[in-house]
């Protein structure tokens, strides 16, 4: 018996076994696990593609069919019948899912977890939770118990593309992408899911149940996914943490009590020279193929200027010259800036570049010329490092302005201020 002897009356029976059953009882007793990524769309609800497949071929044959490929083998046979089959993967069919699963709650609206749980699924602990009934990841801020853990989540004022909420990841020590939490918001794009972004609001009368005000669906920007930063935890230990920047894609509710303060002063503070977005870039995720949704950083400039940083920091290491950044916050505005590397050594303020060319040499001249206000002690010599030797034009850029140019030759750095060579 093949799929092609189903019938598109015997899917409709199928859906209607699903409905009438439930989700869990039919998967149970169809031996079917949930889709992942393949989903079948009708009259405004979803269903697992492969397992009503299988059930449409035990309601026209009487035999259970043995599928030997994954999921996606039951779209094709569904498709010919004139169903509706998503791949959530793909912008198109994520949206159509993502929309569907959209009509069970609107911005505003208050739930607990358990009833979260319902509509999108997902555990009833954690931050960070990423579905496995749903291609979702839920994520959950408490400003009342995160703050005090160094998690500081908000609205930030917009930039040129428009609303941005900052979401700290999961960790208290420093945080990095090993566990399940902070990997399933960078991948969500890649993997086909949601992030649905939750706020505490109070507990549900006469019970410590934590009730949450739901602010809308996300993603991560698709230029800046995130960034480091440098937090205490709640034993005042510093420490590096993830800041994810999510950008709404559908309705959202934006009160003013959801954004994060500006500063009430200009500091800088000297962090580690590790406290850096580049160091956290995956070489072994980061050599996939990804598709225009994907939030990934500028792949193979971020991973130039990350071996730049290493080597340099380990060539100045043996010559005894301590390198550091500044955390700059400035009064006013919400998120800080973090520059690249400080000698404090020889009191030189370090903009690096991935590459050689004319605009990312402005751009760090920009930054310097930026940085350089705001950071103390005041007044520091400026230098801009790169991978290679420049253009002749370019190194009578920097000449001109008086900022050192410092470039990579072989296993030596040339042009290094304050050194002896």
């Amino acid at each position: 018996m093949t799929l092609a002897e189903v019938t598109r009356e015997d899917v409709l029976q199928a859906i209607e076994l699903y409905k009438n059953s439930g989700r869990e009882e039919f998967l149970t007793e169809h031996e079917s696990g949930k889709a992942r990524h393949f989903f079948l769309i009708h009259e405004d609800a979803f269903f697992d593609s492969k397992a009503i497949l299988k059930a449409a071929h035990l309601i026209g044959t009487g035999e259970v069919y043995g599928f030997s490929g994954g999921e996606a083998a039951a779209a094709p046979r569904l498709r010919k019948l004139g169903f509706d089959v998503v791949d959530v993967r793909d912008p198109e069919g994520g949206e159509a899912m993502q929309s569907l699963l959209d009509k069970g709650l609107q911005p505003g609206e208050i739930r607990t977890r358990a009833e979260l749980a319902e509509i999108f699924g997902g555990g009833p602990q954690g931050g960070i939770v990423p579905s496995t009934a749903t291609p979702t990841v839920l994520i959950y801020s408490d400003p009342k118990v995160g703050e005090e853990l160094g998690y500081i989540d908000g609205w930030v004022p917009n930039d040129d593309s428009g609303p941005l909420f900052e979401y700290t990841g999961h960790g208290l020590m420093d945080q990095t992408f090993e566990g399940a939490g902070n990997k399933a918001i960078r991948d969500h794009a890649v993997q086909g899911r949601a992030l649905r972004m939750f706020k505490a609001a109070g507990t549900v009368p006469n019970s410590g149940t934590v009730r949450h005000r739901y602010v809308g669906r996300f993603k991560l920007d698709e230029q800046r996914p995130f960034e480091v930063r440098w937090r205490p935890n709640k034993a005042h230990v510093m420490r590096k943490v993830i800041v994810f920047r999510l950008r709404p894609t559908g309705p959202f509710e934006r009160l003013d009590a959801d954004s994060i303060p500006p500063a009430g002063e200009t500091q800088a503070v000297l962090v580690p020279a590790d406290v850096t977005t580049s160091s956290l870039i995956d070489p072994e995720n980061n050599t996939k193929k990804q598709g225009s949704r994907s939030a990934v950083p500028q792949i193979e400039f971020q991973r130039r200027e990350a071996e730049l940083d290493e080597e340099f920091r380990a060539f100045m290491q043996i010559r005894s010259h301590e390198l550091m950044r500044f955390e700059l916050k400035v009064k006013g505005l919400t998120s800080p800036m973090l520059t690249d590397l400080y000698d404090t050594t020889a009191h030189v303020l370090y903009e690096l570049k991935g590459n050689i060319g004319r605009n990312a040499v402005r751009m760090a001249i920009g930054q310097l010329m930026d940085y350089r206000r705001h950071v103390n002690p005041s007044n520091p010599a400026l230098a801009v490092l790169l991978p290679e030797e420049p253009h002749d034009d370019i190194k009578a850029l920097l000449d001109d302005l008086g900022i050192a140019l410092v470039y990579r030759a072989g296993s030596m750095f040339v042009g290094v201020p304050g050194l002896d060579h």
